[in-house]
């Protein structure tokens, strides 16, 4: 049961990062072209006021994708919506990650005088355990645990408990806001970076493109080598118990 809680979870908070950006977009009058709860070939869609709703085919993550023809009329998008488009989808994450810890505080003590201030002193402290953890990436890659391996671990921290459910839903809304803030120009943060340094100077514009090719292509190979190992983790376990 636990498992099926963190896999809706996850699929929850995707939705929530995109809806994010999706609704700084509209904010910003940025034209929107597609909304997609997955990636790959649409199983389902539905147009609605001009913009392409969309279930995809490959349930690991989701996209906005705005209106345009080509590169130009991406860049002529002011820098500043650019920003705040991007900056939407992990503001999102952490608006939920804020009003879950702020019923959870409700569910533990009951109404009291922190009961605004309390969620945001414990959000501080796992955002401070989530960077602590990226650190893993670079002292043991191997420890590095993908979407498998989320699973796994949080299908048996979560068990049957719903506190336990909706604290690691907490902590996973946080850690998809961070990721998506740090400055690798697939992500959000990156995209950050380099429509800023556009303000400094339209000569990055150049190197945009190879360099966002060039980081998709590092997550995917990170992201694929940390899921193999996640499967020979499950697999070596279970011939260990059996």
């Amino acid at each position: 049961m636990g498992y099926i809680v963190v896999i809706l979870t996850i699929g929850a908070l995707v939705l929530i990062h995109e809806l994010g950006h999706l609704l700084a977009g509209l904010w910003q009058g940025v034209p929107i072209q597609s909304f997609s709860l997955g990636f790959g070939p649409k199983l389902i869609s539905r147009i609605w006021r001009g913009v392409e709703y969309r279930l995809s085919m490959i349930p690991l993550g989701g996209y906005v994708l705005p209106r345009v023809r080509g590169i130009e009329d991406l860049y002529a998008i002011p820098v500043r919506k650019r920003v705040l488009f991007s900056l939407g989808g992990p503001a999102a994450n952490f608006i939920a990650a804020y009003l879950m810890l702020f019923f959870i505080n409700i569910y533990q003590n009951g109404p009291g005088a922190d009961l605004l201030a309390a969620p945001l002193v414990r959000m501080f402290s796992m955002t401070v355990g989530v960077f602590s953890s990226y650190g893993m990436l670079f002292r043991e890659p191997a420890a590095v645990s993908g979407v498998v391996g989320i699973v796994t671990q949080g299908g048996s921290f979560v068990g049957g408990s719903l506190l336990k459910a909706a604290i690691f839903a907490v902590f996973l809304s946080l850690n998809l806001g961070i990721f998506n803030l740090l400055p690798i120009p697939a992500l959000d943060g990156g995209k950050v970076l380099f429509a800023m340094l556009e303000k400094l100077s339209l000569r990055t514009r150049r190197i945009q493109l190879p360099v966002t090719v060039a980081s998709v292509i590092f997550l995917v190979l990170l992201m694929g080598s940390a899921t193999l190992a996640d499967i020979v983790r499950v697999f070596t376990d279970v011939a260990i118990l059996s």
